[in-house]
C-alpha cells in the first residue's frame, strides 16, 4: 500500500547518511528502502536446487577424471544423488572404495550453489549482501559464537536427545562416525576440518540465516522466518535422526543472527557446534 507523503517532513534537514543503520537489517520495516528488493522465494528455491546439483555434477567430474573405484556396497548414482542431496556426513559415505578428501570436494559444488544464489540475490536483486543479509563480523562475535555452539552441542543436544535415549537405543552420532572412523592421519583430518569445522559454517550460514531467514521473515514475519528456516536447514542435511538438534541449533544461530543483526555470531557459533562434533569423534571416541 502506498503512503501519501505529508506536506512538511520534520526530517527534512537530518542527513540520512548520519543514522547508523546495522549491516543486514533495515532501521524501520515499515519506512520505504532506499533500495528496490527484488529477492524473495524464488532465490530460496534455485539456491537450494543449484546447490545439489552443482554438489552432484562437481563430486562426479572430479570422480571420472581421477577414475576413482566406484565398484564398492553403493553404485555411482546412488551415492552422488545421497551425496548431493546433503552436506551431513551419512552411513553411505563409509564406503572403503571412495576416498576421505571426497567429503570436502563434494561440498564445493554445494558451497558455491550457496555463495553464488545469495550473491545474486543481494547484489544483482538487492541492496548488497552486508546490507540486505547482515555479512558482517566482530572481533567479540569469536568468543561468543563459540560458547554458544559449544553450549548448544553439548549440554542443549544432550538435552534434546536424552529423555528418548532412556526408552529407545540409538546412536545420534552414529552416521557421523562412520566416516569420522576413516580419519586415520593428520590430513584426514585436517580435510575434515576445512569440510565441517570451516566450510560448512561459513557457506550455509550465509544462505540460511543470510538468504533463506530474510525472505522468510520479510513473507511470514520474524517468528515464523525463524521456524520456518531453521526447519528447512534441518531438512535439507536429509538426516532423520539429527533433524531435532539441526532445528534447533538453526534456531539458535536464527536467534543470534536477529539480535546482533549480522552473521558473525551465527557463523561462529556454527563452527563451535561442529568442532565439538569433529573432536569427540575422531580424539575422545
Amino acid at each position: 500500500m502506498d503512503v501519501t507523503k505529508p506536506l512538511v517532513n520534520p526530517l527534512a534537514n537530518i542527513d540520512s547518511a548520519a543514522i547508523d543503520t546495522p549491516a543486514g537489517f533495515p532501521q524501520d520495516q515499515h519506512e520505504a528502502p532506499q533500495h528496490q528488493i527484488r529477492w524473495g522465494l524464488p532465490d530460496v528455491f534455485i539456491g537450494i536446487v543449484l546447490s545439489w546439483v552443482a554438489a552432484v555434477v562437481v563430486l562426479l567430474a572430479v570422480l571420472v577424471v581421477l577414475d576413482i573405484d566406484t565398484s564398492g556396497q553403493i553404485g555411482t548414482g546412488s551415492y552422488l544423488g545421497r551425496y548431493g542431496l546433503s552436506d551431513a556426513i551419512d552411513a553411505e559415505r563409509s564406503d572403503p572404495a571412495w576416498p576421505l578428501w571426497t567429503l570436502p570436494v563434494g561440498q564445493i559444488g554445494l558451497w558455491g550453489g550457496f555463495a553464488v544464489t545469495t550473491w545474486v540475490a543481494g547484489r544483482l536483486r538487492g541492496g548488497g549482501v552486508r546490507r540486505d543479509f547482515g555479512l558482517a563480523m566482530k572481533a567479540s562475535d569469536v568468543p561468543l559464537g563459540l560458547l554458544v555452539g559449544v553450549f548448544s552441542q553439548v549440554v542443549v543436544v544432550w538435552l534434546l536427545y536424552a529423555p528418548f535415549q532412556i526408552f529407545f537405543d540409538f546412536d545420534v552420532s552414529e552416521a557421523a562416525r562412520e566416516i569420522t572412523d576413516k580419519a586415520a592421519t593428520n590430513s584426514d583430518i585436517a580435510l575434515l576440518f576445512m569440510g565441517v569445522v570451516l566450510g560448512a559454517p561459513i557457506f550455509e550460514e550465509l544462505f540460511f540465516r543470510g538468504l533463506v531467514l530474510r525472505v522468510f521473515e520479510r513473507k511470514w514475519g520474524t517468528l515464523m522466518g525463524v521456524l520456518a528456516s531453521s526447519l528447512l536447514f534441518g531438512a535439507v542435511h536429509l538426516q532423520p535422526l539429527q533433524f531435532p538438534a539441526l532445528v534447533v541449533f538453526g534456531i539458535i544461530a536464527a536467534v543470534l543472527t536477529k539480535r546482533f543483526m549480522r552473521l558473525g555470531p551465527a557463523i561462529w557459533a556454527h563452527i563451535g557446534f561442529n568442532l565439538v562434533a569433529v573432536i569427540s569423534l575422531v580424539w575422545l571416541a
